[in-house]
């Protein structure tokens, strides 16, 4: 038994060459379906992408989708390299490889021009570098530098890159849970990614100095621009069955100011984005704070020959019209009531 068993293992008997097949079919599948994964997957750097009210959580995927594409891909080439018998545990091979993604990546970038609704993305390239990156890091692991700690070295510095590159994606998970926990509350910003619910956050910023309600509010920096504000497009998008909308604004400016409100449904966009097609509400803000509140059966009625679908709200804006000098506002408390 002992001798049987040495024969096999010593590659002279048909244990080796069952063995050695069956790790060579393993390969060949592995082979084929990353091969087809990557002509699935190419189409997709022009077509599908998720539209700008989709969920953040879904942009934030798409986003890593580019490095899943060249981690696959690089780790195909390599298989496809080592097939032919050509060295892929050196340097060269790893430069060689890095510098193909570098311009392929690239390639597909400036090609996106030409593709309606698409535009170039410096990060998109960062994303493909860190795929083929990865794939030397953990699958392939060849000696780059000579030494096993330096391949140990950038194992952790690619891990640190992917927290880095999946933080969008967990920061955009971890606000939209909390959106739906705080339902009714739209927003009240207490947490500290409530202001990535808003389309152009930049001017808005938590703050402690003006709060109405909680331990938090936002600050909100109006400019001179003809139409300056910011709209909340990242919330629970069914109002049925409530029956107003407060939120609370604060003026330290001492005269008035007038704010303007915007509502519109999903349907917006399919009637042309008229302004007869969406609510419109003025108000008058005094110095201080001031508590305001929109009844929903005007917001319902307000669409000209038709009703607002209160199950499908899409956007609710706030802005100023062409003010003769930047000012300040500070918003808090947004949500619904019965």
């Amino acid at each position: 038994m002992g001798k049987a068993m040495a024969v096999v293992w010593s590659g002279r008997g048909r244990g080796y060459g069952f063995f050695r097949e069956l790790l060579d079919q393993g390969r060949q599948r592995a082979r084929l379906f990353m091969a087809t994964a990557l002509l699935v997957g190419a189409p997709f750097f022009f077509w599908g992408a998720p539209e700008y009210l989709s969920p953040r959580s879904l942009h934030a995927a798409w986003d890593l989708g580019h490095f899943l594409y060249f981690l696959v891909f690089t780790c195909w080439a390599h298989d496809i390299w080592r097939k032919k018998g050509k060295p892929t545990s050196s340097f060269p091979f790893f430069a060689a490889m890095f510098t193909l993604v570098l311009l392929l990546g690239t390639t597909v970038e400036f090609m996106q021009m030409l593709v309606d609704g698409r535009s170039p993305d410096i990060f998109d390239v960062l994303r493909n570098q860190l795929g083929c990156l990865t794939a030397f890091a953990f699958f392939i692991r060849p000696r780059l530098f000579g030494l096993r700690w330096r391949q140990a070295v950038l194992q952790v510095g690619v891990f640190v890159l992917l927290g880095l590159a999946a933080w969008p994606l967990a920061r955009a998970l971890f606000d939209e849970s909390a959106a739906r926990l705080q339902f009714p509350v739209l927003t009240d910003f207490e947490t500290m990614f409530e202001c990535d619910r808003w389309n152009n956050g930049s001017p808005l910023r938590l703050t402690r100095e003006y709060v109405r309600h909680g331990s938090q509010a936002a600050r909100l920096e109006l400019s001179t621009d003809a139409y300056s504000g910011i709209a909340l497009i990242h919330f629970p998008r069914d109002w049925s069955g409530y029956q107003t909308l407060h939120f609370s604004v604060y003026n330290p400016d001492a005269a008035q100011l007038k704010l303007n409100t915007r509502i519109h449904d999903i349907h917006h966009r399919a009637h042309g984005m008229e302004y007869q097609d969406r609510f419109h509400q003025a108000f008058t803000l005094v110095p201080g704070w001031n508590d305001l509140v929109i009844a929903l059966d005007k917001v319902k009625a307000s669409p000209e020959g038709r009703t607002m679908d209160m199950e499908h709200i899409e956007g609710f804006g706030l802005f100023v019209v062409r003010q003769p000098r930047p000012q300040v506002i500070y918003l808090d408390h947004i949500y619904l009531d019965r």
